[in-house]
C-alpha cells in the first residue's frame, strides 16, 4: 500500500492541477491534523482514493470533509489493516479544543481496550496503523507544553505494537531533524508537511526506552 500522508500546512504540489498525475500511484490518503477542510476535500475530489483523518489542536469542533473519513477515538478495518486514530494534542488552554491531558488522553485509549484486546489476541497487534496528530512522548517532540508528546502513545505502542505510526504536530525547520524512528516494534515517521509511505514498513534504528 502507498500512502501519502499530510499534516499542518497546505503543500503547493498537493493543492496543484497536476495532483492526480503526481500522486496516481497513491491507495490512500492520511491527514493527520491542523489541514483545512477544503484542502482534504480537494485531495479527495482530485485523487478519488480513500482518505482518513484525525483532527490537530487548531482544528474546528465541526470539521467534517465529504467524501473522507474522521477516525478520532476509532478503530476501524480498511483495506485488510487495522486502523486505529486518536486526534489532538497535549492541553495547553483550559478551554482548548482537541486538547488533552495525558490521563485524559490514557482514558480515551481505554474506551478502545476491549477492540484493541480483541485485535491483539486475534492477529498478534492491537492494530497495524495508529494516525495521530501529536507523537509519543520523547520522540520527535518539543520541550513547550503544547508540543510534548503522550506518555499514554507510548505505552498504547509497547502493549499494542502497531507497525507504523504517522504524526503531525512537530514542524520541521531543518532537514538534520530526525523524522521517522523505530520504537519497540513500531516505525513512527513525522509526516509534516507531506510524506509519501510505503506498506509494509522497513526496519530503522530504535528510540532510547
Amino acid at each position: 500500500m502507498r500512502i501519502l500522508a499530510l499534516s499542518d500546512k497546505v503543500v503547493s504540489h498537493v493543492y496543484s492541477a497536476r495532483a492526480k498525475q503526481r500522486y496516481s500511484d497513491i491507495d490512500l490518503v492520511v491527514g493527520c491534523g491542523d489541514l483545512p477542510g477544503w484542502y482534504l476535500e480537494f485531495i479527495v475530489s482530485a485523487l478519488n482514493v480513500p482518505l482518513l483523518y484525525v483532527p490537530g489542536n487548531h482544528d474546528p469542533d465541526q470539521l467534517r470533509v465529504p467524501g473522507a473519513r474522521m477516525l478520532d477515538g476509532r478503530l476501524i478495518e480498511h483495506a485488510g489493516l487495522r486502523i486505529l486514530g486518536l486526534g489532538g494534542s497535549r492541553r495547553y488552554k483550559a478551554e482548548g479544543r482537541h486538547q488533552y491531558t495525558d490521563a485524559e488522553m490514557y482514558l480515551r485509549i481505554a474506551s478502545l481496550l476491549p477492540e484493541l484486546m480483541l485485535n491483539r489476541i486475534r492477529f498478534g497487534r492491537g492494530c497495524d496503523l495508529f494516525i495521530a496528530h501529536s507523537p509519543p512522548y520523547g520522540i520527535h517532540d518539543g520541550h513547550d507544553l503544547a508540543h510534548i508528546g503522550f506518555h499514554a502513545f507510548r505505552r498504547l505502542i509497547r502493549v499494542f505494537k502497531p507497525q507504523l505510526m504517522l504524526h503531525g504536530h512537530s514542524h520541521v525547520a531543518r532537514n538534520i531533524e530526525v523524522t521517522e524512528t523505530l520504537f519497540e516494534e513500531t516505525r513512527i515517521v513525522n509526516v509534516y508537511p507531506a510524506r509519501r509511505i510505503t506498506w509494509p514498513p522497513a526496519t530503522r534504528d530504535k528510540a532510547p526506552a
